[in-house]
């Protein structure tokens, strides 16, 4: 599974230091690819000591997307449209 290299979204349970730290995020809705595990709380979630990677993405657009199961090395995640989205996202 790729590895999340960095989160710019600080504001997600998730994230300590851009570091994700969901043990597997999802990606995308078909139509838009946010970050579907983003969850703004006051809580810290995930494992603290393990880097987040992508479990599925639902981006079949993308051209890192294969059968809905993201192939590239790594990607990260931040802000665009107002939204935690996959940056790496690459329409094919």
């Amino acid at each position: 599974m790729p590895v999340v290299n960095s989160c710019q979204v600080d504001a997600c349970a998730y994230n300590t230091e851009h570091t994700c730290h969901a043990l597997a995020i999802t990606v995308g809705d078909s139509t838009h690819a946010q970050c579907d595990t983003f969850f703004g709380t006051q809580t810290s979630g995930g494992d603290p000591v393990s880097t987040g990677h992508v479990g599925a993405c639902k981006m079949a657009d993308c051209q890192h997307n294969v059968r809905l199961e993201c192939q590239a090395p790594g990607i990260s995640v931040g802000f665009a449209h107002d939204q935690a989205d996959c940056l790496t996202y690459a329409p094919a």
